[in-house]
């Protein structure tokens, strides 16, 4: 099967429309992209993970927890608990950080489920509140400029095709 000039054409037309896209959506976000800083964001959600050195001397139990928090959004926890453990139950605070939709700081109050095995195992929630940067967003102005970006690919691409389809290659036989 022999490729003639018009598919050839087609196919580096269709591949750089696609790189160009690629390319505006890159400068889109690289000039209307916005990290905002956020303090005392309130955090209300599922937390689970390990506790390592885990410590329960009945009175106070402590441990440095790594694990993942849950609610609107994901983010990665490792801090330091200290509480107190009743029929299995964890009640204390975590004092840490997080990383995922916000990069900083995490407090709060953690209720759940403690389990001592090889390693500490943990599973409740997380009532407290982050301070840091949020990951990039597209601002209003961005939005629009996106939407144009868009709307240029979604007219653009059927005129080129129609241009290519109309122009003599000269191999026809």
């Amino acid at each position: 099967m022999d490729i003639d000039r018009k598919t050839v054409v087609q196919i580096v037309v269709s591949v750089v429309a696609v790189g160009l896209f690629i390319g505006g959506l890159v400068a889109v976000t690289g000039a209307y992209g916005v990290t905002e800083t956020v303090e005392d964001e309130p955090l209300d959600g599922e937390l689970e993970g390990q506790i390592a050195d885990f410590a329960d001397d009945g009175e106070e139990a402590t441990g440095t927890f790594d694990g993942l928090f849950e609610n609107d959004f994901e983010g990665a926890i490792q801090g330091d608990i200290d509480g107190t453990v009743d029929d299995g139950v964890l009640t204390g605070e975590l004092n840490g950080t997080i990383l995922g939709a916000i990069d900083g700081t995490v407090s709060g109050d953690i209720n759940g489920t403690v389990e001592e095995n090889d390693e500490a195992t943990f599973e409740g929630t997380l009532t407290g509140s982050a301070t840091g940067d949020t990951g990039t967003t597209l601002s209003s102005d961005g939005g629009l400029v996106l939407l144009g970006l868009i709307a240029a690919y979604i007219i653009l691409l059927p005129v080129i095709g129609y241009l290519i389809e109309r122009h003599d290659f000269g191999d026809e036989e």
